[in-house]
């Protein structure tokens, strides 16, 4: 069943939930982190990565072949590109198992941030 949303029908609309929801999480200033370091809100920066780099092929193949199943347009794709790059860079220099304090102290989180905003509006408009 497809959602007929902007110009373009989307096949997956759940899917394209979960991208926006992994962009609202990436895009705001870090939360209040337990004990442990970790992320307590719902979702947390682990689902938000996973749903925008384990559920989607973005971080192997280019998010323009998503055009019409997740993504409107390729300007969707573009702002995607870029977010997803900047996230592979942190989990590079991180590690996937680091904390999501270790996360969030990235030199380049404040980058991740800015790129998830765009993108945000950008899948929102």
């Amino acid at each position: 069943m497809s959602a007929n949303i902007g110009s373009v029908d989307i096949a997956w609309p759940e899917r394209r939930e979960d991208v926006v929801s992994a962009l609202r999480v990436l895009a705001v200033a870090p939360p209040a982190l337990d004990g442990a370091g970790r992320d307590t809100r719902s979702p947390d920066l682990t689902n938000a990565v996973h749903w925008l780099v384990d559920d989607t092929p973005w971080d192997l193949v280019d998010p323009v072949t998503s055009v019409g199943t997740i993504l409107r347009n390729g300007d969707e794709a573009d702002v995607i590109r870029a977010v997803v790059a900047a996230v592979v860079a942190v989990s590079d220099r991180q590690g996937a198992a680091a904390s999501d304090a270790a996360w969030f102290a990235d030199s380049s989180w404040c980058e991740v941030r800015r790129l998830a905003a765009e993108a945000l509006t950008c899948l929102a408009s």
